[in-house]
């Protein structure tokens, strides 16, 4: 047997993979991927001195002793909204001007009077009942972003309000490193595709579809194909799909059964082998290789086994691709619930829900449920070390959360 290799181990092959190359998109479509530069903006903004209220653009001076008792009443010279030109208006002595938020702060004012602080006797007039000092609910230029500040650094991944940001620093095209193509390769002649029928003897491709449907959640759209336990085919496929895609991602075939043809084929087709076989559980049989330039990841074909190779290997392999520089999944200590029985040289990994208890996270392990109940109701992988016979209840252990 192939000697296996520790988590931590198999990792460290992960994280050391290179990125793929670079290419420009627009915000539109830069959701979820990886910056490959440094971004500085193109603009300030504000991109002139700007009211943040609805209110009245005023001189500080003028209206210093208003109040409730004594307010001060002003000439309304004009009306700004967001967007106008402000030119040829000022504030003078005795004078105001109606403002919206997001206008442009006409010269002369040094305040903004909110509107909830004041009473408009006719358009021509309106009565101040609080003072506003100098700079008052005015934004000034630059505030929120200067132009030529870096706005993002290589590395970040581009959330919602990142889009946002570079919106507003003027930026719409900037590089990002590529999203791989994928292809997941399910194997095996028991095997139906979604929408058919499933007679006896017959196991859906379930995780061909819970592996496109999370690289759907990376903003990837990869192409499935199910292929029989045929030797000569799956060499010849295995062979066709490695040139065309950055991913391979194969289901089934990888122990040693007569029908376990996966690794035949791909020995066939020139795989070099850069690990097989994980000393983890669910999930030992993982293999991660290259055919030129492809990255192959082979994982078991048993539903649990499958589920968290994918996890724990194959997707932080495509992160890693995708430019993220700690492609891994997050990884937190918690209290446990229950005792949970390890295993020597083998790293143990069980499903579990989490529950919040002060500032602590407590981990429960699902003993009792079933393979396909347990992984669509857990929130993390509880995960018992190499050599660690028992985890007992209330004691601190690490686990990954989904």
């Amino acid at each position: 047997m192939t000697n296996m290799i520790p988590l931590q181990e198999a990792h460290q092959h992960i994280c050391n993979l290179n990125s793929l190359q670079t290419v420009p998109v627009s915000l539109e479509k830069a959701l979820g991927r990886v910056c490959s530069t440094d971004i500085s903006a193109a603009t300030d903004c504000p991109t002139m001195d700007s009211s943040s209220k609805d209110g009245f653009a005023v001189l500080s001076t003028d209206i210093e002793d208003a109040s409730v008792s004594h307010p001060v009443t002003l000439t309304v010279t004009a009306a700004l909204t967001a967007g106008d030109d402000r030119e040829n208006l000022c504030v003078t002595p005795g004078t105001a001007i109606r403002i919206m938020t997001g206008a442009p702060v006409p010269s002369g004012a040094t305040a903004v009077l909110a509107s909830e602080f004041t009473q408009t006797r006719d358009s021509r007039k309106v009565m101040a009942f609080a003072d506003s000092e100098e700079g008052r609910n005015i934004l000034r230029r630059g505030s929120d972003i200067v132009k030529g500040q870096k706005v993002m650094r290589s590395g970040d991944i581009l959330h919602p309000a990142h889009l946002g940001l570079l919106a507003a620093s003027g930026i719409n095209e900037f590089p990002v490193y590529q999203l791989p193509e994928v292809a997941v390769v399910a194997t095996g002649s028991e095997l139906v595709l979604p929408g058919e029928r499933i007679h006896p003897g017959k196991v859906a491709a379930s995780n061909m579809v819970a592996a496109t449907a999370e690289l759907q959640k990376l903003g990837i759209k990869a192409s499935t194909i199910l292929l029989r336990d045929n030797l000569e085919q799956l060499t010849e496929q295995f062979g066709k799909i490695v040139q065309r895609v950055d991913v391979l991602i194969t289901c089934g075939g990888v122990l040693d059964g007569d029908k376990d043809l996966t690794m035949r084929a791909m020995e066939r087709i020139g795989m070099e082998k850069i690990f097989h076989r994980v000393r983890i559980g669910p999930g030992k049989g993982a293999c991660m290789g290259r055919v030129g330039r492809t990255l192959v990841f082979n994982l078991p074909g048993g539903p649990p086994s499958n589920h968290v190779a994918l996890f724990l290997l194959a997707l932080p392999g495509i992160r890693r691709l995708m430019g993220f520089k700690t492609p891994l999944p997050q990884k937190r200590q918690v209290i446990m619930a229950e005792e949970c029985q390890g295993q020597e040289n083998w790293t143990q990994l069980i499903y579990g829900g989490i529950d919040f208890n002060d500032a602590f996270v407590t981990a429960s392990p699902f003993h009792k449920m079933n393979r396909f109940e347990a992984m669509t109701k857990a929130e993390l992988l509880i995960e018992i070390p190499e050599n660690l016979k028992i985890l007992k209840k209330n004691t601190l252990a690490e686990a990954w959360f989904f």
